[in-house]
């Protein structure tokens, strides 16, 4: 029986490699989390697989899998853009070649109607499988952890718990407490509780700026279990959460595709038209200043135009600063005739509900102008608590309409 989580990734991964061998009687539980691709989807999906097969709950108990798959929702290629990844994955001694990214996931399989059929889903972090997953095995949902605005689908799936906590891997905490809470004198399964729990600490600490911002009463309880079986030191979660962003902004020697795409979520509306947003957690001004404000612009417009096909496109950072503290800007842009009404109305729609400020002298970017003709705008975000999850469910209501 696999008693580790590095062991159980290496199995899987292993079986990714020799290709899955699906019949009517040996199906495959794929659990993955959002296209982002952050530490709360990677970590959370993870977690979830190892616990599943190793200490199923009734909810599985019945439900015979000869493979439980936790993928990175994201091409292979893309793993070298999340540093903070790498981190975490040298915390716990797992080579980063171990991972299995969708794209190794979707070769593995044969592209037959019965094998698509014979694969259940999981999702973590998300409720709507969106994209190539979605187009294959979106019907094929049968459990949902999430903590974002629930798309009311996938009704009859169990577990089927979306609530607001900081951190999807919360909700994976509490859903699997028990293992968390058990006492063991075997120095193996101590070991293995210590190094899930190090590895659940991670997105819990980064989704809530180690538990000072969006972190709910459910998000410190589960740290509080968590730490009882890992970490040492005078402070050990402050330092923890230091060394994990330090990995995640060590982004100096990306390109601006690579910043624009590293942290990215897209969507499609039912009336064709589509959003996309990127995250970065480092500001606007570094972006613009550090490739230039002509290269800048014609970088966004090349990826939401060119590349991603967009209608409206939104850039998100979230920093501190040395002077005001924790900060966040936002800027949007039109980004083809369909979505100019949609995105106007956003825009002045957003102005109110995540107070939206115009930049200050002081904090101006050179020569970067907001130009409401050709429907560019930036803006000081002043609402802090607003991250992604609370911009997207309001810039596609206006893309829906």
């Amino acid at each position: 029986m696999v008693k580790t989580i590095q062991e159980f990734l290496s199995l899987a991964r292993e079986a990714v490699r020799k290709g899955l061998k699906i019949t009517a009687n040996q199906r495959v539980l794929l659990v993955t989390g959002n296209e982002s691709a952050d530490l709360d989807s990677f970590t959370s999906s993870l977690v979830f697989a190892y616990l599943t097969a190793t200490h199923p709950t009734p909810a599985f108990q019945n439900r015979t899998y000869s493979h439980i798959i936790p993928i990175v929702n994201i091409p292979r290629e893309e793993v070298s853009l999340r540093p903070e990844l790498h981190y975490l994955l040298s915390t716990l001694s797992i080579p980063e070649s171990d991972v299995i990214c969708k794209d190794e996931f979707l070769s593995s399989l044969s592209s037959t109607e019965a094998d698509c059929e014979s694969v259940d889903v999981m999702l973590l972090d998300h409720n709507n499988l969106l994209s190539d997953l979605g187009a294959k095995f979106g019907k094929n949902v049968i459990g949902i952890l999430d903590h974002h605005a629930d798309e009311e689908l996938h009704k009859d799936a169990d577990p089927r718990v979306i609530e607001p906590v900081g951190s999807c891997t919360t909700l994976v905490i509490e859903y699997y407490k028990d293992f968390f809470s058990t006492e063991t004198a075997d120095r193996e399964e101590a070991k293995s509780i210590s190094d899930i729990s190090g590895l659940a600490l991670a997105p819990i600490l980064v989704d809530t700026a180690n538990l000072t911002s969006k972190a709910v009463k459910r998000d410190f309880e589960a740290v509080k279990l968590l730490s009882t079986a890992v970490l040492d030191g005078a402070d050990p979660l402050e330092s923890y959460y230091s060394a994990l962003m330090s990995a995640k902004r060590s982004i100096d020697d990306f390109s601006l595709r690579d910043i624009l795409r590293k942290d990215y979520k897209e969507w499609h509306e039912d009336n064709g038209r589509s959003v996309g947003i990127s995250s970065s957690v480092r500001s606007l001004k570094w972006t613009v200043e550090k490739f230039g404000v002509k290269a800048f612009k014609a970088g966004i417009e090349k990826w939401a135009k060119e590349e991603r096909k967009l209608d409206a496109y939104v850039f998100m950072d979230s920093f501190v600063d040395e002077k005001e503290g924790y900060r966040r800007d936002l800027l949007v842009t039109i980004s083809s005739e369909k979505g100019d009404d949609c995105v106007r109305r956003f825009v002045k729609a957003a102005k109110v509900e995540f107070k939206l400020k115009e930049f200050t002298e002081e904090d101006c970017i050179a020569d970067l102008k907001v130009d409401e003709k050709a429907g560019f705008w930036f803006y000081r975000q002043d609402n802090l608590k607003a991250s992604r999850k609370q911009v997207a469910p309001l810039v596609r209501k206006y893309m829906q309409s």
